[in-house]
């Protein structure tokens, strides 16, 4: 079978790379990041995509600190949703695995990849014997169209009694550019007016509406007040709201 890696930390993806190919026979290619794999020549059988690579976020995180990115101007970051779309774009896509470790900021993501790209396999970097067992059964499964979700992984995907990012903290095009903001730093009513264009007015008034939807969606958080509720969420998961495959969906 023919596998594309891509994976960032090259001590990580060059041993696994090497068991996928001599404990269970699979072809395998290495990308660092989905730029890169944009080059490679498919077909590939399975493509398995980490979500978050360092070196494209610690840069697009100096232009956010520097305020150097504006949200409907400039590409965003760039994660492995950026890679599921452009291969998911090509004649042959075939599967896909989203490979990736269980920390916290990366739950929005992989409720977005579960309710929107209908992604069905995932497997945390963590898992196994330290062998490649549990990312090739994540393979197999992906190839053959079925369902595999590591146990790791599974408190971060929607339950039956979830509500979807979208009919929450996405539902409306304020909402989501208000969060964006706040993502890039604008932590004032003034700040998030004159990054989203809506006046500081409308801004303050969907400040209670916008946590009404952050705690539907995510019911553990503890309620405070609403924007100091929302600027603290934002800035745990900025890599969500500002990643540019997220965006481009959802504008």
């Amino acid at each position: 079978m023919r596998v594309l890696l891509i994976e960032d930390t090259i001590q990580l993806a060059g041993p696994v790379a090497q068991l996928l190919r001599d404990e269970h026979g699979h072809e395998v290619e290495l990308a660092r990041d989905p730029l890169e794999a944009r080059s490679l020549a498919g077909p590939f059988d399975v493509v398995v995509v980490d979500l978050l690579f360092e070196h494209l976020s610690q840069e697009f995180d100096r232009r956010r600190l520097r305020r150097e990115v504006r949200p409907t101007r400039d590409r965003m970051l760039i994660t492995g949703l950026t890679a599921v779309n452009d291969f998911r774009a090509r004649p042959d896509p075939g599967g896909i695995v989203l490979w990736t470790s269980g920390e916290a900021n990366r739950r929005l993501h992989l409720l977005y990849a579960e309710e929107e790209l209908k992604i069905r396999a995932y497997c945390s970097k963590s898992s196994g014997t330290g062998k490649a067992d549990v990312l090739n059964a994540a393979i197999l499964a992906a190839a053959a169209g079925r369902p595999y979700v590591d146990p790791v992984l599974s408190a971060y995907l929607p339950s039956s009694h979830s509500h979807p990012i979208s009919q929450t903290i996405f539902r409306d095009e304020k909402h989501r550019a208000i969060w964006r903001a706040i993502a890039l730093g604008a932590h004032s009513r003034e700040e998030i007016a004159e990054l989203t264009g809506h006046p500081r007015r409308t801004i303050g008034n969907l400040m209670p509406d916008l946590l009404v939807q952050l705690l539907t969606l995510d019911p553990g958080i503890q309620a405070g007040k609403p924007l100091n509720e929302i600027v603290r969420y934002a800035n745990r998961n900025w890599e969500f709201f500002l990643d540019d495959a997220v965006r481009a969906r959802f504008p």
